[in-house]
């Protein structure tokens, strides 16, 4: 087994989706969303050094964040990475986070609004076998514009990346799940801090660019609750409420 795993939750965003409201605290059938996404990596624990959640000092204050995580996560090697100001993005907060936590190593950057079979993406992670690894979905029957997508080779390498649209290249066109590994966080918080990214997937760019082992991780296992539709499909529930 190679080096522990840094788990980074980044939880920054507004919540615009549902009505600004606080989105890790809300509620799914009793839970509140950040556990229902943390929930597959527990099995994988020994293999994760600490979980770092990443938030603002004005959501800390209006939600108390870091009291209610230690609560949910009691007994789990958590940190609460607390973010003065708001971000312009995804990228943004990660670098932040990276920076002020002193993050190197391998670690998953991982979304709070999903809570997906990480089983095949632990096992590469785990065993640092690739630069690169992500989950990805069949996009069958889904909206294209509400995904970040792959176009992936018969051998499950990743060939191009495009956010909201299909890769103008050849390839399996599967939609991108936000739970990424990257063998080596620093060099991609270097990358993101260099070129001025706005998504963490843009970090899968210059990585393909230059050759690396970038993976998709096909699965068939998942529950979004990111938005209101897909929370509704889930759950049958016209309304979320705070856990």
């Amino acid at each position: 087994m190679g080096q522990k795993l840094t788990l980074i939750f980044p939880m920054a965003g507004e919540g615009a989706r549902f009505g600004y409201r606080f989105k890790p605290f809300l509620s799914l059938r009793g839970e509140t969303f950040i556990a229902a996404a943390v929930a597959p990596f527990r099995p994988w624990m020994a293999q994760i050094e600490r979980i770092c959640f990443v938030f603002t000092r004005a959501q800390e204050e209006a939600h108390n964040v870091s009291a209610r995580l230690a609560q949910i996560f009691a007994g789990l090697p958590i940190q609460a990475v607390i973010l003065d100001a708001p971000t312009r993005g995804p990228a943004e907060t990660l670098l932040r986070c990276l920076q002020q936590a002193d993050i190197t190593g391998p670690a998953l950057v991982c979304d709070c609004d999903h809570a997906v079979d990480v089983n095949d993406l632990m096992r590469v992670a785990t065993t640092q076998a690739a630069a690169c690894a992500v989950p990805t979905w069949s996009l069958e029957g889904e909206p294209v514009a509400s995904w970040g997508v792959a176009a992936v080779d018969n051998t499950g390498r990743i060939l191009a990346v495009k956010e909201k649209a299909l890769p103008d290249c050849a390839g399996d066109k599967r939609g991108i799940i936000g739970c990424y590994y990257f063998a080596d966080i620093a060099a991609a918080g270097t990358r993101i801090a260099g070129e001025d990214l706005t998504y963490v997937s843009d970090i899968m760019l210059g990585l393909i660019a230059e050759g690396a082992d970038v993976r998709s991780i096909p699965i068939t296992r998942a529950e979004f609750f990111g938005d209101m539709v897909r929370f509704e499909r889930l759950t049958g529930e016209a309304q979320v409420r705070l856990a």
